[in-house]
């Protein structure tokens, strides 16, 4: 659980609002002239991921947040026009499991997402 201010709270609703996954930049930029310093609002978010209130994906190489309702699941990741797909992944589950025991590790944390093209960008 997250501390609750002021800016965290505005963070949050904004993240709430916007449709597909947003960079810290340009979630700092909706927020207008009372958003919080560009700092708060990647801690903010990292605080939001951290306790499953939101989720993250990497296109180009930038970071995305996007408010998140769906516990934990995986991403396709179109690299052409940027959809993103959430994905059930139970193999990817178990396979983490099995890879972790076998190496002496325990679980506490995975991330698994495909990057490809999307049906319409491939024809």
């Amino acid at each position: 659980m997250i501390r609750t201010t002021k800016q965290r709270t505005a963070v949050a609703a904004a993240l709430a609002l916007s449709p597909e996954f947003i960079s810290a930049q340009g979630l700092h930029a909706n927020l207008g002239d009372d958003a919080p310093a560009l700092a708060t609002v990647y801690r903010t978010l990292q605080a939001l991921v951290d306790s499953g209130i939101a989720d993250t994906v990497t296109r180009r190489g930038e970071q995305l947040y996007r408010a998140c309702s769906t516990g934990h699941h995986h991403h396709l990741v179109c690299v052409s026009c940027g959809a993103t797909t959430e994905i059930a992944g139970d193999e990817v589950e178990q396979w983490a499991e099995r890879t972790a025991a076998a190496n002496g590790y325990r679980v506490l944390t995975h991330t698994a997402d495909i990057h490809g093209v999307c049906g319409p960008c491939d024809t």
